[in-house]
């Protein structure tokens, strides 16, 4: 790949950066994200702010030549701004604590404008905080609420280092999923939700995603493919294990004893931004990206 990415931080998190970098630029953006072109630059030793474009970051190019990368940059732009929304939603209806499980570069403590009273959880490993935290004071980033990242692999178990870190499972939790389950097999994320579950104080919420059915080749016309762009495609193929793929979002979290508050797709967000949406999301029988909300009812 062109440009070192660090031991031990995820090649996603900083693709999700760079196509946020790439989104907070645009004159009609669904958001902005301050920090994410920092990530980026940090990755090839370089200052946000040095050169009009972003260097390229194995697949991600900044200069809308590679359909491969546009596809995937629309998947990452377009999911930030439903997850942006819904776990601020989630915070007016009295979730004082929000969890972000496997942050990675996430920056929504220092842009959100979630204020003093809510504290974020940010869990992923020792290695992506390091990482993070050396670019965040490095910019002299201030969060705007309480921050506490929280060193864990998820797949060992949440509860030790959430309750070691201050959470507190009698306060209502907004829980951000965002690009995981697909990451977990079935038992994992059957068992990350139950634990999700035991912690959660009525009234709580979660965002998450999956994919609707497993991705092929062919969906993504393979054989066109640049070598960094299939090498790309080869790695996620291989670390995809679909989590509840079998299921709706709906029967998902009924299972566990949550109530199904909204269920759409990507496609059907990005229909409504009014960009037009790639073809590996929009044709017939395209997979679907499941984005949902769930819910615990108030005590």
């Amino acid at each position: 790949m062109v440009g070192e990415i660090p031991p031990g931080v995820g090649w996603t998190a900083l693709l999700t950066a760079y196509s946020r970098a790439q989104e907070s630029r645009e004159a009609g953006r669904l958001f902005e994200d301050p920090l994410a072109a920092a990530f980026v630059a940090a990755v090839h030793g370089a200052e946000a702010g040095g050169r009009p474009d972003l260097p390229r970051l194995g697949p991600a190019k900044d200069d809308g030549s590679s359909v491969f990368w546009n596809g995937f940059r629309f998947f990452l732009t377009h999911r930030t701004p439903f997850y942006d929304r819904r776990t601020l939603a989630a915070v007016r209806d009295g979730c004082a604590q929000v969890v972000f499980l496997g942050a990675g570069l996430d920056s929504r403590a220092f842009r959100l404008g979630m204020l003093e009273d809510i504290t974020a959880f940010e869990v992923d490993q020792a290695p992506v905080h390091a990482f993070k935290q050396e670019v965040l004071d490095r910019h002299g980033a201030v969060p705007t609420c309480v921050r506490v990242p929280v060193v864990a692999d998820i797949t060992k178990g949440l509860s030790q280092p959430l309750l070691s870190a201050g959470f507190d499972p009698a306060v209502p939790t907004a829980w951000v999923a965002e690009g995981l389950l697909m990451y977990f097999s079935r038992d994992e994320a059957d068992g990350l939700l139950d634990e999700i579950t035991a912690l959660s104080a009525p009234g709580s919420r979660i965002v998450g995603e999956y994919f609707s059915c497993r991705w092929e080749n062919a969906d993504i016309e393979y054989e066109t493919l640049e070598t960094q762009d299939r090498a790309a495609w080869d790695l996620l193929l291989r670390e995809l294990r679909y989590g509840p793929v079998a299921d709706r979002p709906g029967e998902w979290l009924s299972s566990h004893g949550w109530a199904q508050q909204e269920v759409t797709t990507l496609a059907e967000v990005g229909r409504r931004t009014g960009r037009p949406v790639p073809s590996e999301f929009a044709r017939l029988g395209a997979t679907r990206l499941w984005l949902f909300v769930g819910g615990l009812p108030a005590g």
